[in-house]
């Protein structure tokens, strides 16, 4: 049973406020149960604000006078190491509310933020919803649209270039699931719809963004079948009018259409491209669509053919590539949270996955869904801490909205990507690596710096672990490795170093664990 409210917001704090072109700045993990009450969350979407971040969120939660579970948005306020300051939230009563999906947020030229969702009522009507948060993460409902009986869902809300809002979603109006676009004015007025659609199919809306004229691309999907689904790209006017529609994909399901536009004018289409039905085969996808006509600029595939997927793609900036996340699922069945930095042609510079462990739980999932750059040149997303692989979940642990921020190379600590062949990275286990004396003096006469290693009990590791040490420039030091049978204390010889700074790392085969700063006098 939770306390009647339902909206939250984080909003984080940063250490810097300069745009630099390869962040070294540490990252932090955390994860968020908002209202304490022990139900699932989800963190959808993240921004800038000043110089720190609002994420809006959803958590499940149980009232006495309805059959719902009514997401919470929720707007709590982080410093800059992700501790919550406060925490607010919103309720609509005997209604299910939602603030929409991955990346389904926007700010506007007001400086306020907007989020395009839906209501549900015990009368089974979906509504379309915007949501306005203020800067000091309130939220309001400033318009809802939709007619008694029917459903309408939005996915995502942008603001047009009027100063309006566009939402992207769902309509049943024609007896059938078409693409539902709805234009609302920029104080709340609605001002039409559209539905999209082929006879006698079930076709679906996920992202919009503009064109450089005055228009609209729209990321959908269209299903020819149950079993398949395609990718679906409809650009637009202003007033709703189809220029061109590309759809292709492969005779499976290719799952949802994610869009953004870059600086060039051209759509950046983000998913997955299945080998095996329902899923259980599929690596991230990335696609580059020609504004004029929606031919293809490039496409490319990512990952193995396992599991992989991506929910949103951004560019860094004008012709610097771009950022996406999603998920990475591992043998056996493990899912894993997933950035993925490519090239402006979309060549792959790096992909990395993060999962969630600490002294309790040490077989953490999660899913990212949405990401930016931060003003240190690094990445902040937000989504969703599972739970645990094996569904041994610790007491007291729950799904929980989780915020990963990393460097411009996807390190937590800076250093991370020196040990070759790391893909993975475990997110809070700071503690399993300490150092000292810290600073290391010379004038002490010792050439030896103690590493004290602590995993929990019931940690396994691929293979011997191994110690790094890497330069505040990013060089590679020292390298150790140690064999599993090693004690928990390593003396780790630092003869020759210069005085500086530096960071030591401890990794198995294919994971990064942990890290440390230390320093050399």
């Amino acid at each position: 049973m939770c306390a009647k409210r339902t909206i939250v917001v984080l909003a984080f704090g940063l250490g810097c406020a300069v745009w630099c072109t390869q962040a070294l700045g540490q990252g932090f993990n955390r994860r968020f149960d908002p209202l304490g009450q022990g139900e699932q969350q989800n963190a959808w979407a993240i921004e800038r604000l000043g110089d720190g971040y609002l994420t809006i969120g959803t958590t499940s939660c149980a009232f006495g006078d309805t059959a719902y579970y009514d997401p919470i948005l929720f707007s709590q306020i982080l410093d800059a190491n992700g501790n919550v300051l406060t925490t607010d939230s919103f309720f609509y009563p005997l209604h299910a509310l939602y603030p929409g999906t991955d990346d389904c947020m926007d700010r506007s030229s007001d400086g306020f933020f907007y989020s395009g969702g839906g209501t549900y009522s015990q009368s089974a009507t979906q509504r379309v919803a915007l949501w306005k948060i203020d800067l000091s993460g309130n939220i309001t409902m400033l318009a809802e649209y939709g007619d008694e009986g029917f459903e309408q869902f939005a996915r995502q809300a942008i603001q047009a270039k009027d100063g309006g809002f566009l939402l992207v979603g769902e309509s049943d109006v024609s007896d059938i699931i078409d693409v539902g676009v709805f234009k609302f004015s920029a104080d709340g007025t609605f001002e039409w719809s559209r539905t999209y659609g082929k006879p006698n199919l079930f076709d679906f809306g996920f992202m919009a963004d503009t064109t450089l004229a005055d228009g609209f691309f729209i990321g959908a999907r269209t299903c020819p079948s149950f079993a398949d689904r395609n990718f679906w790209v409809l650009r637009i006017t202003a007033i709703g009018d189809t220029v061109w529609t590309k759809e292709w994909g492969t005779p499976l399901d290719d799952g949802g259409t994610f869009l953004s536009t870059k600086a060039n004018g051209n759509p950046l289409i983000s998913g997955g491209w299945p080998y095996a039905p329902e899923q259980s085969q599929i690596r991230a996808y990335q696609a580059e669509l020609d504004e004029v006509d929606g031919s293809f600029v490039w496409q490319r595939q990512y990952g193995p053919i396992n599991s992989g997927y991506l929910f949103a793609a951004k560019e860094v900036g004008p012709g610097q590539g771009h950022i996406a996340v999603g998920y990475q699922t591992e043998a056996p069945s493990t899912t894993l949270g997933n950035l993925l930095r490519t090239a402006d042609n979309g060549d792959s510079l790096w992909m990395r996955n993060y999962y969630y462990v600490d002294s309790l739980l040490t077989d953490g999932e999660g899913v990212l869904y949405d990401v930016i750059t931060t003003l240190d040149g690094g990445f902040i997303a937000c989504g969703t801490a599972i739970g645990s692989a094996s569904g041994n979940l610790p007491p007291g642990y729950t799904q929980d909205a989780w915020v990963v921020k990393v460097d411009s190379l996807g390190c937590i600590i800076p250093g991370c990507d020196i040990p070759m062949g790391i893909t993975s990275q475990i997110t809070n286990m700071g503690y399993a690596l300490s150092v000292y004396p810290n600073p290391f003096r010379r004038a002490q006469g010792d050439s030896q710096l103690h590493v004290a290693i602590k995993l929990p009990a019931n940690f396994k590791s691929e293979g011997p672990l191994a110690l790094t040490v890497v330069s505040m420039e990013g060089k590679l030091v020292r390298q150790e490795t140690i064999p599993t049978s090693a004690p928990n204390e390593v003396m780790l010889d630092v003869t020759g170093l210069a005085p500086g700074a530096y960071t030591v790392h401890l990794s198995d085969a294919h994971t990064w664990i942990a890290g440390k700063k230390f320093a050399i006098e």
